[in-house]
């Protein structure tokens, strides 16, 4: 996006926090499919492959969260703040769709 047009809308800011929610999203996924996977193999060696790869994906489910919490982005110990957020971001949708 254009620098100007960035600065003008706030929405480099926005991208950002789209982003990290969608990365933060999909390393959920992988934590929830990596349990199913485990739970589903029988061979001891593909268990312990999955659950190092298990591992890693909710360390980095962890350092996604850090980095929002940081950035203002999301606020898991403050609904209402949480809330808030959630509705501007709702507004801000509404506005680009008009």
């Amino acid at each position: 996006m254009n620098a100007i047009l960035e600065q003008m809308t706030g929405m480099k800011a926005l991208s950002d926090q789209v982003i990290a929610t969608d990365f933060l999203l999909a390393a959920k996924t992988g934590v929830r499919t990596y349990g199913i996977a485990i739970t589903e193999s029988t061979h001891p060696e593909v268990r312990a492959i999955l659950k190092k790869q298990m591992d890693e994906a909710v360390l980095t489910h962890e350092a996604i969260t850090a980095y929002m919490v940081k950035k203002g982005f999301y606020h898991p110990f403050d609904p209402k703040e949480q809330m808030r957020v959630d509705l501007k971001l709702s507004d801000v949708a509404l506005q680009l769709a008009d």
